[in-house]
């Protein structure tokens, strides 16, 4: 003991006089793992530093803090004394788990709040958890960077990394052969285990189970909770359980379900079906023969209930599993089963996207339905949604005409009504407008008739979808709006999806900013609780389009190039290229032309317009065409080439006016023409196209088209020699367009007018609005009208201002001014993200442009020069 105590004195004396030199940090990880001499070392050490410059950083898990008794008096015995602080490390929350991936991949929270979702209820939040999945899925190539961003977001299956395996088993190996195997049944569970199910398939006397419960719980693997089942048992973490899992191996695993799976529905009873998820589950994993009927009872329930609530990933395994267990199409009394399993199975795959796959899965289906029965009809209907969602309208009319025969030899009226309103809306794609209104105003009184509300509300979708395109706008309104109300009476969350989709279609086009915003929000919410990629797919072409109109070109780049890359995964060709199309514009604005120039071949390609020549018999897809030529008009005036640029638009136009489709023609195509006519210098033809627009603006009240007209009428003014009367054109038409809002238009229409009132000799006016647009065009990066807002200023014998807006401070942009002031009041990145509403990712990256702008190193010095300059003052 003695020489114990002088070892114990000397490095306690030496690290005292090491410490004098210079303060000392001493940092020891894994108490718990410490033998008990190390442990009555610190104990000693601690006790003699007194008010040395020594701080001593330990640290222990809590879980095994009662494993070591010395560890145990050690941690009573310095807190006690107040000579040491206790601080408990919590997981990561699950905004710190988004905002670990957001700073690690430079990805913005948008692309992967559901992922990091994910990865959080993986991991629970452990820091070790969620590095060593990260390293695993970049590995494995899940995710991977292509052109300098971070894709496979979408992964949903992240593994069980060595590193992890190897952790947990090291700790489970000091457990008792008990608690093991109570360990082992829990996972196999899979989920809140109940006690009473643990009891039956451990078969231990209760004394021994409620030891092994017991350490489970101390130990942290196993947590117990109070619930409608009783008390029942879930793992800390999931990971622990899926070790547990992978090591039992496949025949014990598959033994284990079976006796679960019966004991579970024995404890349940005549309840069993609402549980059927969980039988499902381990049912299906069961290897005993005599359990294949009540598998395949399960397992068919748990895919219907799974595709009624919009889990297609989960429906998707579901219903293949059963139709493996059903097996191939024989007379073995099954037909029914197997018939409406295989229809099940399509429908999800469709919301999948994978529509070729779900054709032939329905094609399977229809093989063993006669003519003239039941249900061939409606298989008919299905198998043409298939083709129309993958963009082969003339095959889907094929399947409807089909059919509706179907549906007449059978008498049904309700299938008829349903395939009537099919081929509506494919005729509509085709441009053809008149047979589409034909079939959706012969199903309307139909459905009325039958009382069906969820008929009725895909009725009135239809009619307001056309009249969107055709007009008048008021009647897209009504039927839209109709829609909604009986969507939501026959609680049809698809048919309101898509009424709400209609309705904020019609808004954009007609310049309706606030109302598309509104419809934004509300679509987005509902994709995300219908938990379609496919349909946020198409809420993400409308928010492009806003952020288009709005002047948050930035976020609409992200936005286009993140669904870009999931539109192709999901294999979506019929809008696939309005997403290259409008994500091409924000590039042509933005003066990135090579990048605009790919994804506008891409869009060519997939319409196939080159060398299809003009609209013939059957129609064309209006919507995947018109938008096509719009990109094409859009880059050929940016790069100077307008006489292609007016072939281009008038070859759409021809198209849109000769469907009817008089809004497309508004949307972008007579503004453009109009714009490729001025330039080419024909004032003449550019006067006529901004009559057209006018003429169409009024007919269908078109806020929006009406200031174009406006626009094109100033600009001509101008070019026929009238400086000062296009002038008050041009005024009147940027306000116009400012209070839709269009930012991007009323910006460029206002350096025209700067350039008319430097004609007419009002130079303090021109320079006016060349200020107002300069920060304009700054914010939204668009370079080539920036270049030449520059170049104006230089023309009228003034210095451009500083290529940063001068009404911030000291240079910065208004976000980074912002953001220096929200450093000055000492908050985080993560504080000032979740005001701002971006990534604290984005916050960090504004941060390093401050820094070298304003010539300082740190928070603390951004902080202090904020409140020496006074813009805390400015701000209040």
């Amino acid at each position: 003991d003695e020489f114990r105590t002088r070892l114990l004195w000397t490095f306690s004396q030496f690290l005292g006089a090491f410490a004098d030199r210079a303060p000392v940090l001493l940092v020891l990880e894994d108490l718990h793992w410490a033998d008990e001499s190390s442990l009555h070392l610190l104990h000693f050490v601690v006790r003699q530093v007194g008010d040395r410059p020594v701080m001593i950083l330990a640290t222990f898990n809590d879980a095994e803090r009662e494993r070591s008794p010395q560890l145990v008096k050690l941690d009573r015995s310095l807190v006690g004394a107040r000579l040491a602080r206790k601080l408990r490390l919590n997981p990561l929350s699950r905004d710190e788990v988004t905002e670990l991936v957001c700073r690690t991949f430079e990805v913005e929270v948008g692309q992967i709040r559901e992922f990091s979702a994910l990865l959080f209820g993986w991991t629970r939040g452990n820091p070790f958890f969620v590095e060593e999945v990260l390293k695993s899925l970049v590995a494995s190539g899940k995710l991977t960077s292509r052109q300098g961003a971070w894709v496979g977001w979408n992964a949903d299956d992240f593994g069980l990394p060595n590193s992890i395996r190897d952790a947990v088993l090291g700790r489970l190996d000091s457990f008792s052969p008990s608690s093991r195997r109570v360990a082992e049944i829990c996972a196999v569970v899979r989920g809140p285990a109940s006690y009473g199910i643990v009891a039956q398939v451990s078969g231990l006397p209760e004394a021994e189970l409620l030891t092994a419960l017991d350490e489970l719980a101390t130990h942290r693997v196993l947590f117990e909770q109070q619930s409608a089942l009783g008390v029942v048992f879930d793992f800390v973490h999931p990971l622990v359980r899926e070790t547990l899992y992978v090591e039992l191996g496949l025949p014990r695993a598959r033994i284990m379900h079976g006796t679960i799976a019966v004991a579970m529905e024995r404890y349940w009873g005549q309840a069993a079906m609402d549980h059927a998820d969980e039988l499902a589950y381990h049912f299906a994993r069961s290897d005993a023969g005599e359990l294949t009927d009540k598998a395949l009872l399960y397992v068919a329930e748990a895919g219907r209930r799974a595709l009624a609530r919009h889990a297609d990933r989960e429906a998707l395994n579901y219903l293949q599993a059963a139709c493996d267990i059903v097996g191939p199409h024989r007379q073995d009394g099954r037909e029914e089963i197997r018939e409406g399993l295989l229809r099940d199975l399509g429908r999800v795959l469709v919301r999948l996207g994978e529509y070729v796959r779900a054709t032939e899965v329905w094609g399977e289906a229809l093989g063993h339905i006669q003519p003239g029965a039941p249900g061939r009809a409606s298989m008919l209907r299905d198998i043409g949604l298939a083709h129309f969602w993958n963009g082969r309208y003339r095959d889907a009319l094929s399947y409807y005409d089909e059919g509706l025969r179907a549906a007449f030899e059978s008498g049904s009226e309700f299938d008829a009504v349903r395939l009537r309103l099919a081929r509506s809306l494919c005729l509509q794609e085709l441009g053809r407008g008149v047979e589409a209104l034909r079939d959706a105003e012969a199903a309307l009184p139909l459905a009325e008739l039958l009382g069906d509300h969820r008929l009725l509300a895909r009725a009135h979708r239809a009619l307001g979808l056309l009249y969107t395109w055709t007009g008048p706008p008021d009647r897209a309104r009504a039927h839209g709006t109709t829609a909604v109300r009986l969507a939501q009476e026959g609680g049809d969350l698809g048919a309101e999806f898509w009424a709400r989709w209609g309705l904020t279609v019609l808004a954009g086009l007609r310049g309706d900013q606030r109302s598309m915003a509104e419809g934004i929000v509300e679509c987005g919410r509902m994709a995300s609780n219908l938990h379609s990629p496919v349909l946020q797919l198409w809420v993400a072409e409308l928010s492009i389009e806003g952020s288009y109109a709005s002047g948050r070109w930035d976020e609409g780049v992200m936005t286009g190039e993140h669904s870009i890359v999931l539109a192709r995964a999901l294999n979506q060709r019929t809008l696939l290229p309005r997403l290259l199309v409008w994500t091409s514009l924000l590039h042509i604005g933005q003066g990135d032309f090579p990048k605009a120039r790919a994804l506008l071949d891409e869009a060519v390609e997939l319409s196939g317009i080159e060398g299809s020549g003009d609209q013939g018999a059957d129609g064309v897809d209006v919507h995947l065409v018109v938008p096509t030529y719009i990109g094409l008009a859009h880059y050929q005036v940016a790069m100077g080439n307008y006489r292609k640029a007016i072939g281009y638009a008038e070859q759409g136009l021809r198209i849109a006016e000769g469907t009817g489709y008089t809004l497309w023609s508004l949307h972008r195509l007579l503004p453009i023409l109009a714009e490729a006519y001025l330039w080419a210098e024909d004032s003449e033809r550019a006067a006529e196209v901004g009559e057209r627009m006018r003429e169409h603006a009024c007919a269908l009240d078109h806020k929006l088209g009406l200031a174009w007209a406006d626009a094109c009428s100033a600009m001509v003014r101008w070019k026929q020699g009238d400086p000062q009367g296009g002038a008050v054109l041009m005024r009147s038409a940027a306000e116009a367009l400012e209070e839709i809002p269009m930012v991007p238009y009323a910006a460029r229409v206002r350096r025209q007018l700067a350039g008319r009132l430097a004609e007419i000799g009002d130079i303090r006016g021109s320079l006016e609005e060349l200020r107002r647009v300069h920060d304009i065009f700054i914010r939204l990066g668009a370079e080539l009208e920036l270049e030449k807002a520059r170049d104006q200023f230089r023309e009228v014998g003034h210095r451009p201002p500083p290529m940063l807006p001068e009404s911030t401070f000291l240079g910065l942009t208004e976000r980074e001014a912002q953001i220096a002031r929200l450093v000055a009041e000492r908050k985080s990145n993560k504080a000032i993200g979740k005001e701002l509403d971006i990534s604290p990712r984005t916050v960090g990256t504004h941060l390093s442009n401050i820094f070298p702008k304003l010539g300082v190193s740190s928070r603390s010095e951004l902080g202090d020069l904020v409140r020496e300059k006074g813009l805390l003052t400015q701000a209040g």
